[in-house]
């Protein structure tokens, strides 16, 4: 591979580690507070209900940052990629894989498996975690050109 398309896959590759660590963080911190909460509290028998339904909408928010990334290496990081081509094999990729995560989430929803609030709350964690690498990277890149 050109040093042109190895640099942005490396990147890419730090970058979702990097929301990976960051959301395994957020999401801890979370579950353990909810545990914590959930252990003064008399809630019965569903005691996992709320910290599982954060959990669960960790993973799901990271797994699609994941299938994001991976739709971008594949689709406009490849060697010869046509604008064009690039862009509906992008959306073809992105409705197939928000159709997947819409369809758990909906069965989720529907069977009462998940706490909604919750789920929803650990999807943002996600979303969290991809701002406070992103505002990582930016600083970084900013004290990288002042030198």
């Amino acid at each position: 591979m050109t040093d042109g398309i190895q640099t942005p896959k490396q990147t890419v590759g730090a970058i979702v580690k990097g929301v990976a660590l960051k959301t395994a963080l957020l999401v801890s911190v979370a579950v353990a507070g909810i545990l914590v909460f959930s252990f003064f509290q008399e809630t019965g028998q569903r005691w996992w209900f709320l910290p599982t339904s954060v959990l669960f909408g960790g993973v799901l928010g990271l797994l699609n940052f994941r299938w994001l990334a991976i739709a971008v290496e594949r689709v406009y990081l490849r060697k010869g990629a046509v604008p064009a081509v690039s862009n509906i094999a992008a959306s073809i990729i992105n409705i197939l894989k928000l159709s997947l995560i819409f369809i758990i989430l909906f069965i989720v929803i529907k069977w009462q498996l998940l706490h909604v609030f919750a789920l929803v709350g650990g999807l943002s964690l996600c979303f969290l975690a991809i701002i406070w690498e992103g505002a990582t990277l930016m600083k970084k890149t900013s004290k990288n050109s002042d030198k």
